[in-house]
C-alpha cells in the first residue's frame, strides 16, 4: 500500500472526525499502517504519536509466530498470530538486510533469524560471526558489539525486570569458558563464568532458551561449573536455568526417559498453567510434564500422553497458548516439514494446521531455517539505543 496522500476533500473528512473515533480506528491498524496515515495531516501525527496511543495500541497487538522463509531473491519474514493460526491475518513483515561489505568470505553468510524479545528481533549473520537487532516498527538495524573471545554463542536474549534494560547472554571461549552478559541500553559486557569451553557444541544454531518466571532454561548449553563439580562428571540429562536478576545457574533434573528401542526422545520446554513444563516425543505419541513445585527437582508430574496426529506425527516443540477458554490447546510443531497446528489435548482433536513455506528454491541450494518458536508482538515504540549505537 502507498503512502495516503492528503487532498482537500480527504482533509475536510478527517475533520469530521472526533478525537476518539479517529483513536479508535487507528488503534486497529498494524504499525506500518498507523506509520503511513502519520503523514496525513498534523492532527494525524500528534494522536499516533503520543504515548497513550502507544501504549493502547502495543496492548491491542497480537502475538505472532514468525518463519523466515529463504528464496533466491533472499529472505523474508512471515508472521501469522498465534492463538488462532488465522490465515487471513497472515503478513510479510518488512526488512531489508543491512549489506555486507566486507572481503569476500568462502561460505554463505546470510542472516538468520534466532530470536525475540517484545517488538524486537535478533538476528545472526552467518555461523559465529556478528549478531544483529532489528526493529520491523522503525526499520532500524543495530550491530551487537562482540563479547571477549575468538567463538561466541549467544544463549539468551531477554528483559531484564528491574532495569528494564534489553539483554544478551553469551557464552564465548574466553579465558576458558565464559558467560557474558550486555546490554542494549548500556555500553559495555560483562563476564559471569565459570563455564566449560572444552564440551562439544553445535556452531550452527543458537542454544534456545525458555524465558520462565525471569530466568531462562535450556536442555541444551555448554556445561557450567559448580563448586565440587569434576569435569569428567556429564550432565546431559539436566536443565540449566539462569536467573537473570541475581545473575546464577541452576542444575534442575529432568522428567524420567521412557525405556524404549523405538527412537530417540525427544524434548522440548514450555510453560503451562504458570508452572516449568516439558514435553516428551517419542514415536509418534507425546508426554506433558509439569514441575509442580519449582524449588523441589522431584516434583515432575505428567499431566497428558496423547497419540499425535498423523499431521504432526513427527512434531518437536510445543507451546501453550494461555488463553482464557482455550486451557486445554496447546500449539504443535514439525520443525522439519515447517508444520504447526492447534491441538486439544483433552478431546484429543487437531483443531487447525497451517504449513510455511521455507524456500522457493531447491532444497539443497539455500540453507534451510528450521522452525521454532520464535513469537513476536507488534509496537510503534522507538528505542533510543538505536540512535545511540548508530542504525543501519
Amino acid at each position: 500500500m502507498s503512502a495516503p496522500v492528503a487532498t482537500p476533500g480527504a482533509t475536510t473528512a478527517t475533520q469530521d472526525l472526533n478525537d476518539d473515533v479517529l483513536t479508535e480506528i487507528l488503534l486497529r491498524l498494524p504499525s506500518e499502517a498507523v506509520l503511513r496515515f502519520r503523514a496525513v495531516c498534523k492532527a494525524w501525527r500528534r494522536i499516533t504519536s503520543s504515548p497513550v496511543f502507544l501504549a493502547a495500541h502495543a496492548r491491542r497487538r497480537p502475538l505472532e509466530l514468525i518463519v523466515q522463509r529463504r528464496g533466491v531473491s533472499g529472505a523474508v519474514l512471515d508472521t501469522i498470530p498465534l492463538l488462532t493460526l488465522d490465515e487471513t491475518r497472515r503478513r510479510c513483515l518488512p526488512v531489508k538486510y543491512p549489506e555486507y561489505t566486507g572481503p569476500p568470505e568462502p561460505f554463505w553468510r546470510g542472516y538468520s533469524l534466532i530470536g525475540s524479545c517484545d517488538d524486537l528481533l535478533l538476528f545472526q549473520r552467518g555461523p559465529w560471526i556478528d549478531h544483529y537487532v532489528y526493529s520491523p516498527a522503525t526499520r532500524q538495524w543495530t550491530m551487537l558489539a562482540r563479547p571477549p573471545g575468538t567463538c561466541m554463542l549467544l544463549c539468551g536474549f531477554y528483559l531484564h525486570g528491574p532495569s528494564g534494560e534489553h539483554r544478551i547472554l553469551y557464552f564465548t571461549d574466553d579465558q576458558e569458558g565464559s558467560h557474558y552478559v550486555s546490554s542494549l541500553e548500556v555500553a559495555g559486557a560483562r563476564r559471569l563464568g565459570p563455564a566449560v569451553s572444552v564440551v562439544v557444541y553445535s556452531r550452527r544454531i543458537p542454544f534456545f532458551s525458555l524465558d520462565y518466571r525471569g530466568k531462562l532454561h535450556w536442555l541444551r548449553h555448554p556445561w557450567v561449573l559448580f563448586p565440587g563439580d569434576a569435569l569428567e562428571v556429564v550432565y546431559a540429562d539436566m536443565i540449566l536455568a539462569f536467573d537473570t536478576v541475581s545473575e546464577t545457574f541452576r542444575r534442575i533434573s529432568r522428567p524420567p526417559r521412557r525405556s524404549t528401542n523405538r527412537g530417540v526422545e525427544e524434548f522440548f520446554l514450555l510453560e503451562m498453567d504458570g508452572k516449568l513444563a516439558m514435553a516428551a516425543f517419542l514415536d509418534g505419541s507425546m508426554d506433558l510434564w509439569v514441575l509442580e513445585d519449582y524449588d523441589n527437582d522431584g516434583s515432575w508430574a505428567r499431566r497428558f500422553r496423547v497419540r499425535l496426529p498423523p499431521a504432526l506425527r513427527h512434531a518437536t516443540l510445543a507451546m501453550k497458548l494461555g488463553v482464557e477458554g482455550q486451557n486445554n490447546v496447546i500449539l504443535l510443531g514439525d520443525c522439519w516439514n515447517a508444520t504447526v497446528g492447534l491441538y486439544h489435548l483433552t478431546k484429543k482433536r487437531l483443531l487447525k494446521k497451517i504449513q510455511f513455506v521455507t524456500a522457493d528454491g531447491p532444497r539443497d541450494s539455500l540453507p534451510r531455517t528450521q522452525l521454532n518458536t520464535i513469537v513476536f508482538r507488534d509496537s510503534l515504540k522507538r528505542h533510543a539505543f538505536f540512535d545511540s549505537r548508530g542504525a543501519q
